[in-house]
């Protein structure tokens, strides 16, 4: 899309296709690196620099807060579907 873009002339959606470009292919190039460094040492070194220091496992995660702002959603979506059937 950004070389269509580009061909175009449309300034614009260049900045915005390559820039979309450039986030996801940063992304895809850090897993790609993650995903190498268990078969390579080249990569093993670079996945290491990458990562840093792994922190320590949580036990036991809350997730009350959680659970509540499912329920208050779905209450939120039934009243408001029966509100529109009412009317």
């Amino acid at each position: 899309m950004t070389f269509l873009a580009a061909k175009d002339g449309d300034r614009s959606g260049l900045w915005f296709f390559g820039s979309f470009g450039v986030l996801f292919g940063t992304l895809l190039l850090v897993f790609g690196i993650k995903t190498m460094a268990k078969r390579a040492e080249f990569f093993k070194t670079i996945g290491e620099k990458i990562s840093g220091k792994p922190e320590p496992q949580t036990g036991f995660v809350p997730h009350w807060f959680l659970m509540g702002a499912i329920i208050l959603t779905v209450m939120v979506i039934v009243i408001s579907i029966l509100i529109m059937v009412i009317r």
